[in-house]
């Protein structure tokens, strides 16, 4: 992933942790507290960073993978957007 936005990022992750781990409609919105509502827990984490992967191409630093990082989907996608960027400038 290159210089994606952190809109773009957003809604795919929103989609896929809705989708992924709510019931029927539910959705999850940038903002929402997705480890203090225990949307994702410790396990989940991990199968958001294979997304992130398989989706984005971008392998997260193990240093990254940490609860706080994960705290919301709009949190996450900076973290994401910052090492996208960081690749970008290889």
């Amino acid at each position: 992933m290159l210089n994606l936005s952190v809109d773009t990022v957003s809604a795919k992750l929103c989609q896929f942790i809705a989708s992924s781990y709510l019931e029927d409609d539910e959705q999850v919105a940038p903002d929402t507290p997705i480890i203090k509502l225990n949307i994702l827990d410790s396990a989940s984490i991990f199968d958001v960073v294979d997304f992130i992967h398989r989706e984005f191409s971008l392998r997260l630093p193990v240093i990254d993978i940490h609860p706080d990082n994960f705290a919301s989907v709009e949190v996450l996608s900076k973290v994401i957007e910052h090492h996208s960027n960081k690749e970008a400038t290889l």
